[in-house]
């Protein structure tokens, strides 16, 4: 992420506009000697960490909240760099080409309306490289595909290759695919491939495939869709299985090192040192209709919190079976305090910034995924620290 450390950071007086920069201001951890300095470009919000490490100053992008592109922050930190007359020790802040972010970039919010314009989607589930999803594209070009990331270098590379091979079918998205999934509608996708996942043989409750995640691929999926896994773990593989087994509904096509027609990086190596591919085909023999699922409604009224009540507040989390509530850091500024908050469902949270004004009010930084857990977190929220 990008960063600089210093001997000496001068204070300085906020609000400070500099270009299409505002340094808007610098809000103190009440429970740490940190702060974090909150930024405003061309109406997008983003932060800085300003930490203090064995005599050095550490300011760093805070990845929390995204931008459209890395060089937007490291041209912020150089200007801040400039402004409060930084004696800098070491930094990564040379602009190097970045691919930005452009039309075949989505945001998860967006999914929906995506797709009333299309009704053949196929899916992938962290493309890394990129290699099997753009060439599924390349060779079915009357087909709509989507790759869903969480590495940003890797969302970047596949826009740039998107560019260069002129394809217009193929989509990606910086999100956790367990969210997406969630607010899809029901029976809306053809085909979803979720190649060598993360096994997490040690801890298999961070897996991404489990039942839940195989009941909303049966919700979403279309009648004969299917669910491709391919992994060089026998013990994902055999994991997977035992649960798809329990479905009526599904068919189970297996083998094991059948040569596939694209080959990812990832699986190009696992062939080279020899090692066994397990493939799981999971076809959905007949659509759920009877539970249309669409994104759940964000009709909450979050104009004003009380901050009286959480300053008072001695435990900062709450829960209950379906969702959770922590507001893990406050600080605060002359202008008022930023909260941040984790909410929503305990194996997908949501993160958000909230700037609580001096008078109460609340200006929410970061997308909320309207997820049933996310919403009934901050009903919580609302209740708990709410204005009466």
């Amino acid at each position: 992420m990008p960063h600089f450390f210093a001997t000496q950071i001068d204070n300085i007086k906020y609000p400070v506009v500099c270009g299409d920069f505002e340094f808007i201001c610098e809000a103190k951890s009440l429970f740490d000697n940190n702060s974090i300095i909150l930024v405003l470009h061309n109406g997008e919000h983003f932060l800085f960490f300003k930490q203090y490490k064995g005599g050095k100053i550490l300011l760093k992008y805070n990845k929390h909240l995204k931008v459209r592109s890395i060089d937007i922050v490291k041209r912020a930190l150089n200007i801040y760099a400039e402004i409060a007359n930084a004696k800098i020790l070491s930094h990564n802040l040379n602009i190097r080409k970045q691919t930005k972010l452009n039309q075949y970039f989505l945001n998860i919010l967006d999914i929906n309306e995506f797709l009333e314009s299309t009704n053949n989607l196929s899916i992938e589930i962290g493309f890394g490289s990129g290699r099997h999803i753009l060439n599924l594209a390349k060779n079915n070009p009357n087909s709509i595909f989507l790759g869903i990331e969480i590495y940003r270098p890797a969302i970047e590379q596949v826009l740039n290759q998107i560019d260069i091979l002129g394809l217009k079918n193929l989509f990606v998205m910086n999100a956790d695919c367990r969210n997406l999934f969630e607010i899809l509608p029901s029976n809306a996708i053809d085909s979803i491939y979720l190649h060598f996942p993360i096994p997490w043989d040690k801890n298999p409750q961070k897996r991404v495939f489990s039942k839940i995640f195989l009941d909303e691929c049966c919700r979403i999926l279309k009648k004969y869709g299917f669910l491709e896994l391919r992994t060089d773990s026998k013990e994902y593989f055999l994991y997977a299985l035992d649960i798809a087994k329990k479905y009526q509904n599904i068919q189970i096509e297996s083998n094991l090192n059948t040569q596939a027609t694209i080959i990812s990086k990832y699986e190009a190596r696992w062939i080279n040192q020899n090692k066994d591919i397990f493939n799981a085909k999971f076809i959905l023999k007949d659509c759920i209709k009877d539970n249309v699922k669409n994104a759940e409604s964000l009709k909450i009224i979050l104009e004003s919190i009380d901050m009286g009540k959480i300053l008072k507040s001695r435990n900062l989390k709450s829960w209950n079976e379906e969702c959770f509530l922590h507001i893990k850091s406050i600080y605060q500024s002359q202008f008022g305090y930023i909260l941040f908050v984790l909410f929503g469902a305990f194996n997908t949270p949501n993160k958000i910034y909230l700037v609580v004004s001096n008078e109460g009010e609340v200006n929410i930084l970061g997308d909320i995924i309207p997820t049933k857990s996310n919403v009934n977190a901050l009903k919580m929220l609302v209740k708990l620290y709410g204005v009466d």
